[in-house]
């Protein structure tokens, strides 16, 4: 099974998110990647839930002389945002209903309403410029654990040195504990 992921798309995958929010999120992404030496249409390696799968991640072109105007960290958090929500609804179909705030352990509140049933899903995201992805993912899934309310706590992880993303479940299921 193979993923492909076209970033220029994200604004139409999560209908409320803010196109400036968007615009921002990717531009970002794309200097990320192409920091990294990527070029549009890179393979990319997919971790979802310990089922390995590859795919073509697609951008449009960013302007790597006004790299020195964003902040390096900002531009790999925003960056392996808009990747994992680009990701999250390729694979789940899962849409943006709010960004969640600090107190509340994740940065994202996603709708899953496949199979007829509305189910409300906490998605914590982060970012590594070079190394690898797996230590930062086990981070991620503790502090989304932590998420109340939500029938669903998922952690994502995205690699710009190596294109290469995690998405995992936290199993911990009980709205309100």
């Amino acid at each position: 099974m193979d993923v492909d992921i076209d970033l220029a798309q994200l604004r139409e995958m999560h209908g409320r998110l803010p196109t400036d929010l968007a615009l921002i999120m990717v531009g970002r992404a794309a200097l990320a990647l192409e920091r990294n030496d990527h070029a549009s249409g890179v393979r990319i390696s997919v971790d979802l839930e310990r089922v390995l799968i590859g795919g073509l991640l697609s951008w449009p072109r960013a302007d790597l002389s006004k790299i020195d105007q964003h902040d390096h960290n900002r531009i790999t958090e925003d960056g392996a945002e808009a990747v994992a929500l680009a990701l999250v609804h390729r694979h789940r179909a899962w849409r943006v209903i709010r960004r969640m705030q600090r107190e509340e352990h994740s940065d994202w509140l996603l709708e899953d309403a496949r199979g007829g049933k509305r189910q409300v899903v906490a998605l914590e995201v982060s970012g590594v410029d070079r190394g690898s992805i797996g230590a930062r993912l086990s981070e991620k899934l503790t502090q989304v654990a932590k998420s109340m309310d939500v029938d669903q706590r998922w952690a994502g992880v995205v690699g710009f040195e190596k294109p290469s993303a995690a998405l995992h479940s936290a199993k911990r299921q009980h709205r309100g504990n």
